[in-house]
């Protein structure tokens, strides 16, 4: 129905809402909570499939609706990192852009995929970037330069035994 709307938990109310000018494909906040990330696309034939729309949460006002897309098919999944600084979006043109948040026009590209992107997370410092595809590939890249790197590892334990951190071997 093209709306964003944004609910609260304990009274499981709608509190904001406000109309999209396509249909949403995927949802992301900021870690500061501040900002609502919103793929769009999947429509029939609209012009913003393989765009975006950020917003502010505190009032749904927009802060970045882009002029072009940046991408030529529907988005599938958009992610923030985990320091908020960079904004992901996973397209099913088989491309993850990478945008500078709060200069969103400026973007890198990490192309290797033989498929549409159907998922990618951040690793936990936010360093790199693990995406599968519709061809079921497991790729992994750089978040600063959107280059493909090789491999990856993940440690057994961190130090002060947490979780293990994905970790890209140069």
């Amino acid at each position: 129905d093209h709306y964003l709307r944004v609910w609260d938990l304990a009274t499981h109310k709608c509190v904001r809402k406000t109309k999209l000018d396509c249909m949403a494909r995927a949802v992301a906040y900021s870690p500061d909570g501040s900002l609502i990330a919103v793929g769009l696309g999947g429509g029939k034939g609209s012009k913003l499939d393989g765009s975006f729309v950020v917003v502010k949460e505190a009032d749904l006002e927009v802060e970045f609706k882009p002029t072009e897309r940046f991408s030529k098919e529907w988005i599938s999944d958009i992610k923030f990192s985990p320091d908020g600084k960079t904004l992901a979006v996973g397209s099913h043109d088989n491309a993850i852009y990478l945008h500078a948040v709060g200069e969103y026009d400026d973007f890198k590209k990490c192309e290797a995929h033989n498929s549409y992107i159907t998922h990618f997370d951040f690793s936990e410092d936010g360093a790199a970037i693990q995406s599968n595809c519709g061809a079921y590939e497991l790729l992994y890249f750089a978040s600063e330069t959107g280059e493909q790197t090789p491999k990856v590892r993940r440690a057994s334990c961190a130090a002060d035994g947490s979780q293990p951190k994905m970790r890209v071997r140069v």
